[in-house]
């Protein structure tokens, strides 16, 4: 293990934005994990985990700490199950599976990000998220240094979350089985893969990378941590109250209440698609998320966002959640 200092990091996340780590680790081993935690305590420097840093922006300053990168590699088939590296990229385990023959992760094609960051947020798209088909998984727990393995209903699995969101502290994923199947069949519920129900998996697959090309940026010209918002969930009192105001509002029943689309309501009710901080704006795509051109500064990525949340709870009286960790 080799631990590095004051380097940039902003090159490995999908924003390409933000400052150094004060100190920055590669782990490829659980030994490694608990050496750089070990590090960590005995110079009195708080931890954060990356994976495929996706899912993050980068504080303008930097990260003051040590951060931890993990690759921890390796892919296994056993039976329909695939058992993968937490360091492993989502999207390549995606396609190992359907050159398998193997259904169930196909509709979360294209994701950027780890295996290991995957159920942290309970990645989600068109109809599908990563609870369904998870078997278990194993994680370091960070105050005993134990490995520990959580069966799926001992996760936590909500809208975006898990009970590795919730103790981001105290969890970090090792390892991961999905349990798959030969004879499935496609889930084409979600609008935009309407007619698909008789497609091969591999069709299915196309249709999902095609939908997102659609609507996120190119990451070779920009950076972006793909939908920066949740969708918010809200009373069925709110709801009626909303749809009334506003016709056509799509709503969807949900444990808890009504999850509306933030993205819909930021163009037709609020008309901020495009909105523009700086070299911030949302995208003109897909409202929920936000594009930053090469060599903006985080703070004009963190205003945007304010003015967004600013807005929605002015006109709709909505709170809304950020699904991008700020890492300050």
């Amino acid at each position: 293990m080799t631990v590095e200092e004051n380097v940039p990091i902003a090159p490995i996340t999908t924003f390409c934005i933000g400052g150094p780590a004060r100190y920055f680790v590669r782990v490829t081993t659980v030994d490694e994990l608990r050496e750089a935690l070990a590090f960590a305590k005995e110079k009195d420097l708080k931890p954060f985990v990356l994976g495929g840093g996706s899912n993050v922006l980068i504080d303008d300053a930097g990260f003051n700490g040590l951060v931890i990168k993990i690759e921890l590699m390796g892919v296994e088939q056993e039976g329909e199950a695939l058992i993968a590296g937490a360091g492993e990229s989502w999207d390549v385990l995606v396609a190992r599976a359907i050159e398998a023959g193997l259904w169930g992760i196909e509709n979360l094609s294209g994701i950027p990000g780890t295996v290991g960051a995957a159920p942290v947020q309970n990645i989600g798209a068109y109809g599908t998220e990563i609870k369904d088909t998870l078997l278990w998984l194993e994680a370091l727990d960070m105050q005993t240094g134990e490995v520990v393995r959580f069966a799926n209903a001992e996760c936590g699995f909500g809208y975006r979350t898990s009970v590795f969101k919730r103790e981001p502290r105290r969890y970090v994923i090792m390892r991961v089985a999905l349990q798959l199947k030969k004879d499935g069949h496609a889930q084409a519920s979600y609008k935009d893969l309407g007619g698909m129900d008789s497609a091969t998996i591999a069709q299915i697959r196309a249709k999902v990378l095609d939908i997102r090309a659609g609507k996120f940026p190119d990451l070779s010209v920009e950076g972006t941590a793909g939908s920066f918002f949740l969708n918010p969930v809200v009373s069925v009192e709110q709801a009626g109250q909303l749809a009334s105001k506003y016709a056509g509002m799509p709503q969807f029943a949900v444990a808890g209440g009504v999850k509306l689309s933030l993205a819909w309501l930021l163009d037709n009710a609020l008309g901020l698609k495009g909105t523009a901080v700086g070299g911030a704006r949302l995208y003109e795509k897909q409202p929920l998320v936000i594009a930053a051109a090469r060599n903006t500064p985080a703070r004009d990525v963190r205003a945007l966002a304010d003015l967004v949340a600013q807005k929605i709870k002015d006109e709709c009286k909505i709170d809304v959640e950020q699904e991008v960790r700020v890492i300050v």
